[in-house]
């Protein structure tokens, strides 16, 4: 009995520190690493960059030879036969079976398409790439969700842990209220306002707990995790000044954003469906093998009247010389194509560089800010920790100890969301430039 007793007691110590053990906060670069792993569109992308590479074996083995076999059954009405008409009584010489049984093997070895294997290669290829780009696309977008999603995290969590710190100090206040209204130094009125700002703080914690498990909601399905689970955050809402220039970013943005080099890819592309259009103005050669046996059984062992087998080897040429313009509309469409694309590559171009400078801004922006806000709040707090004072020493009124504190409520509120804005900023702008801001 003591040993069964001994044995429990130790399950439950063992059980208590397991559950005092608590995992590691997950910080940004853990969490990067497990959206990039589960998110359900790259996993989209690499399937088609799969396919890509499949299209390249395709088009590689279209330049090889191919093998191919026929087995043919043909029944005739009547046997066939010759007449001789030089012949007196013209006779009838019969020339082969009513059964007649056909298997042969051809090999078709391409010499000259027109290039039209060749470009057919490399826009594999291009395929290829634009698959890759694409992948990088989107990886690029799920990068800076996933940060936002993880700022915004942390943000909910600042901004309800101003709302508790905002409750203490009201409970605090309206015990200090309680005590003098007790003491008859207060009117009556002066204490509602007290309880009044205190069921409207609480309120506005539990607003500020509910956006934290939305945001907290929201980041795990970037992760592809469960909705409902819980997400201990590293903090990183810091401030680290990046010097950059504008027109630094704007170089880089145009030569790293993988939406251009989707474009540039896509007019390769076309360049190589125009030469493939083109390849039906040349004559299409092949050299073809072929080993036949026939017979009037299915074991096309012959049939009395032919050879049993025999092999051909001919030199194939074809040239389809009028389609009623057909290849050259083909080739017209394509070009047509081509300088579409060539606008749209200019218009991205353009946005690109808006959207660089719109991201530029905004970290600017949020950067000054910054400065402004943090000295506000150690304003805020002495404005509040003064009125308190005066408040406990009847110099003031409980409306001013009131106002003291939604200006430290609002002051420490605007100095996270400028934080969140200045790493967001980064964030976008990385998204902006197409590449990392700590590598430049």
């Amino acid at each position: 009995m003591s040993k069964r007793i001994f044995g429990y007691g130790f399950l439950i110590i063992f059980l208590t520190l397991l559950n005092s053990v608590q995992a590691e906060p997950l910080d940004l670069k853990q969490s990067l690493a497990l959206a990039l792993k589960n998110n359900l569109l790259l996993q989209q992308k690499l399937a088609q960059i799969k396919a890509a590479e499949q299209g390249i074996k395709e088009a590689k083995a279209q330049f090889l030879p191919k093998f191919e076999t026929t087995y043919a059954y043909t029944r005739l009405q009547d046997e066939p036969y010759m007449i001789f008409r030089s012949m007196p009584d013209r006779p009838r010489i019969i020339t082969g079976p009513e059964n007649n049984y056909t298997w042969d093997v051809e090999v078709i070895q391409p010499l000259f398409t027109g290039f039209y294997l060749k470009n057919q290669y490399k826009l594999s290829k291009l395929g290829l790439n634009l698959a890759h780009l694409q992948r990088l696309e989107a990886e690029q977008e799920v990068i800076k969700q996933v940060k936002v999603g993880y700022f915004q995290v942390l943000l909910a969590q600042k901004y309800k842990k101003v709302a508790e710190v905002e409750v203490k100090n009201l409970m605090a206040h309206l015990k200090d209220a309680q005590a003098l209204y007790d003491a008859g130094v207060i009117p009556r009125n002066d204490l509602l306002k007290s309880k009044v700002a205190l069921a409207n703080a609480k309120q506005d914690l539990v607003s500020a707990e509910n956006k934290v498990q939305i945001a907290v909601s929201a980041f795990n399905i970037l992760l592809n995790r469960d909705v409902g689970q819980k997400a201990d955050l590293k903090d990183v809402l810091c401030y680290h000044p990046f010097p950059v220039r504008l027109n630094k970013l704007y170089e880089i943005g145009i030569s790293s954003r993988p939406e251009i080099k989707e474009l540039e890819t896509q007019l390769a592309q076309i360049d190589a469906e125009a030469k493939m259009a083109k390849s039906q103005y040349y004559p299409q050669l092949a050299l073809v093998g072929k080993y036949e046996r026939i017979g009037n059984h299915p074991n096309v062992n012959g049939n009395g009247y032919q050879i049993p087998d025999n092999f051909y080897l001919t030199l194939q040429a074809k040239w389809t010389f009028f389609e009623w313009g057909r290849t050259k509309a083909q080739v017209e469409r394509l070009l047509w194509q081509k300088r579409a694309l060539v606008k749209l590559l200019k218009w991205t171009k353009s946005q690109v560089k808006l959207q660089i400078k719109q991201a530029y801004l905004n970290l600017k922006e949020a950067e000054q800010n910054i400065e402004t806000a943090r000295v506000s709040v150690e304003q805020a707090k002495e404005n509040y920790r003064i009125t308190n004072v005066q408040y406990k020493n009847q110099v003031t009124t409980s409306t001013e100890v009131l106002d003291a504190q939604t200006l430290l409520t609002r002051a420490q509120n605007n100095y996270y969301t400028a934080l969140y804005k200045y790493n967001v900023a980064i964030a976008e702008l990385e998204r902006a430039i197409g590449t990392s801001l700590t590598v430049q």
